[in-house]
């Protein structure tokens, strides 16, 4: 069976896109957090409104109104977390490992969702296709290591983790294979490594 190269092109874009939008939105899942708001208030939090009420209230020389309040899911840098803060999967978790060094544990967590949306973002552009994607291969490979880690301790689960995981390698890995079908790239790679991100088919 003989396929277009546009055929292989689209193949390519749907698994550029796809692990794209995989790593940034598991990457925005590390900033993902819940905050008091109160209701009807325009979206301020429920420490704006105290200060706004106070305020008013020393004005007007009266009690303070009645607030309700209710919890609701944010995205902000302060709720930043690269690891479970609970679990089986906390920095001290992996800290206390002796197949993972201590000292590389928290810079790890540090980055991880940083990295996650970085190369998410470079991939969806099309920033020196190749490299981003073996990166981000080598980036499942670091959160499969983990899951090896955790097996004795988590058992199946640890190793539903570690499959899917290995799921996205193939993905990568077929993306590489497709690669030399990119079209509309943002920064071809000229890096000198033998990863030049041409658009020419063979």
């Amino acid at each position: 069976m003989k396929f277009n190269k546009i055929t292989y092109t689209m193949a390519f874009w749907l698994l550029r896109f796809w692990l794209a939008a995989r790593a940034i939105g598991t990457g925005l899942t590390k900033f993902q957090g819940t905050k008091e708001v109160v209701k009807d208030a325009g979206g301020l939090s429920a420490d704006d409104v105290d200060i706004l009420q106070e305020v008013a209230s020393n004005a007007a020389g009266g009690p303070p109104v009645e607030k309700v309040t209710e919890t609701v899911q944010t995205l902000g840098f302060q709720f930043y977390h690269g690891l479970p803060e609970k679990g089986p999967m906390t920095v001290d978790t992996f800290s206390a490992s002796p197949l993972m060094p201590s000292f590389m544990v928290q810079p790890y967590a540090f980055v991880l969702g940083f990295a996650l949306i970085g190369l998410g973002l470079t991939l969806l552009l099309g920033i020196c296709t190749r490299l981003t994607l073996f990166l981000m291969g080598l980036l499942y490979i670091s959160l499969t290591w983990g899951f090896i880690i955790l097996e004795p301790s988590m058992g199946p689960n640890a190793a539903a983790g570690i499959a899917y995981l290995g799921v996205h390698m193939v993905l990568i890995v077929a993306a590489l294979l497709l690669a030399d079908y990119n079209k509309f790239e943002l920064v071809k790679c000229k890096c000198g490594c033998g990863m030049s991100c041409n658009c020419e088919n063979k």
